[in-house]
Parts: structure tokens; sequence; C-alpha cells
């Protein structure tokens, strides 16, 4: 396709969200319940059942009532795809460190799957309601509908057609593996608030969209899938210790040299670029591995 071909694939930032509600239960006769009420009930005619068992069904679609959970950007290096997942429990912790990464990548683009119509305007709406200034990248106030500068390959399948398709019909139809063999985007709000361990479950749901939406756009592009890069450190015990804001020392360092060590030179390019997502300032939280330490890392490793 024209638009896709003409883009740099290594500019690009693939991106998909998750979301939970907000509560795990609705309660009756509280302002969230009016206001839900208020949202589904226009012709007075459902019962509290129905309003409560709506909530659970349909909140999630709806940043007034549920929350981001989980946020997976994938980033195309030297032909292979490198991921960095955001996921935290406090909600403004992983919103500012998504927001100061696409800060640092201001020259890249979005793109992803429904994300002008979705994903983009629902960070935008809970970082204002978290008090985070939101990146221009997702901003799109003032801005008319050909003026937002996002690729979403949902629009750009649908083309001129009526008929829409979803992530794993236009997958299926290109031989991708399916992105839904666990869970889909349905079960998100009852994993989140019911299991142990739901939200690392949730996030590896979120890492396979965003590898199917990056394959999927090779695959309109007429190129080849690709696959993870080696050099991927999301799964990393440390890794995920560091993004939750703990400490950084002697040996954690060594730890991570260690790991950095065992790739080339395109795996540790990529394996920056996750790095690079850690250090945030959120209020409440502090996050002691740093942008220093990354630059320190490189020097060590790389002259």
């Amino acid at each position: 396709m024209r638009t896709l071909k003409a883009l740099n694939e290594e500019k690009l930032l693939f991106y998909d969200i998750e979301t939970a509600t907000v509560v795990p239960e609705l309660i009756p006769d509280s302002p969230l319940y009016d206001s839900w009420e208020y949202k589904v009930n226009k012709k007075g005619d459902m019962i509290q059942e129905e309003i409560l068992a709506s909530f659970k069904d349909e909140a999630g679609l709806y940043p007034e009532f549920s929350k981001v959970v989980s946020i997976v950007v994938g980033k195309i290096v030297k032909g292979a795809i490198v991921l960095a997942t955001f996921d935290d429990e406090e909600e403004s912790n992983l919103l500012d460190r998504f927001n100061k990464m696409l800060e640092r990548n201001a020259t890249d683009k979005l793109i992803g799957f429904v994300n002008v119509g979705f994903d983009s305007p629902f960070v935008f709406k809970r970082m204002l309601i978290n008090k985070i200034l939101p990146s221009s990248k997702v901003d799109s106030s003032g801005l008319k509908p050909w003026e937002v500068d996002e690729v979403d390959l949902a629009k750009e399948w649908q083309g001129t057609s009526f008929a829409r398709a979803s992530l794993i019909n236009i997958a299926t139809a290109f031989g991708l593996p399916s992105p839904k063999d666990d869970i889909s985007g349905a079960d998100v709000g009852k994993v989140y608030w019911t299991e142990e361990g739901g939200l690392a479950r949730i996030s590896k749901y979120c890492r396979k969209d965003v590898v199917t939406t990056i394959n999927i756009f090779k695959c309109m592009r007429l190129e080849e899938p690709l696959s993870l890069s080696e050099g991927d450190l999301a799964d990393q015990p440390l890794i995920a210790n560091l993004m939750g804001g703990a400490k950084y020392g002697k040996d954690e360092k060594a730890e991570l040299k260690a790991v950095l060590l065992t790739m080339d030179e395109a795996e540790r390019e990529a394996a920056y670029i996750v790095l690079e997502t850690i250090p945030s300032t959120a209020k409440g939280k502090k996050t002691y591995f740093t942008k220093a330490h990354v630059r320190t890392l490189k020097k060590e490793i790389d002259e």
C-alpha cells in the first residue's frame, strides 16, 4: 500500500493498551453507579442487576469508568521486533513513564490498530484525570480528522469499503498466529481484578497484540513477518523490578551488564531502547535506574 510503503519502519512506535474498570464491582447508590446509570439507562427501563452487569461488560471501553493497566510499545530495530512493556498497579506511574517515552521519541510516529479512535484518546483522557500533561502525540484536541498524525491500520485496511475487520480477522487472513489464544479484550477486566498475577497475563496478551500489529503492517507492505529480537528484555525479572522502582546498585549493574554482553550489536541497540523507557519521576514513586545509568552501560560495553 502506498501510504505504508512510504513510511520508515524504524521511525514508528507500534502500540496497544489494555484497560480495566476503576473498581472491581459497581456499588449501588454510589456516585460512580449514578454516573454509569445516567450513561446506560437513558430510557429508564433497566433494573439494578442489568445496570451492574452492563458495567462489567461495557465500562472498559470508557475512560470515565476504566483505567489503563498495560501499554506495550513495539519498534522495528534492524529487522527484528523489540518491545517495551509499561504496566503498574498505579496507573499514574505507567502513564507518566509512557508519556516520557513519547517525548524522548519525538520524531517517531504512532501506529496501531483502532488507535486513532480508541487507544490514543483513552490515554489522553486518563492522563488528564491523573493530572499528567499529555504528549502532543496523543493530544488530538482541535485537530481535524485528517490532521491527526498517527497511522491506524484498521483504517488503512478498511480503505473506502463499508466492511470493517478485527485484528484477528486480518491476522488469520494473512496466516499469522492468533494473539487471542489465551485471553481476549473482553476478559481483561475479570483477569485484572480476580486473578493473582493477572496483570502479567494481561501484559503478555498485549505484547502478542503488538507483535501481530507489526506483522500485519509488514504483510500489508508485501513483506515477510518479523520475529522478536533476542535482545528483548521485557520478560527479564531484573528489568521488571527496575521498572517497578527497585534499587539499582553494583549487583544489579553486574547482572544487567552480563546479559548485555551476551548480545550482538543489533540486539544491544534494541535492548537500550527498552532500558531507556524505565526512568521515571512519577509522583509518589522514584525509579532508581536513570538515563545516566544507560549512558554508562553503553560507554563501558560499546567503547
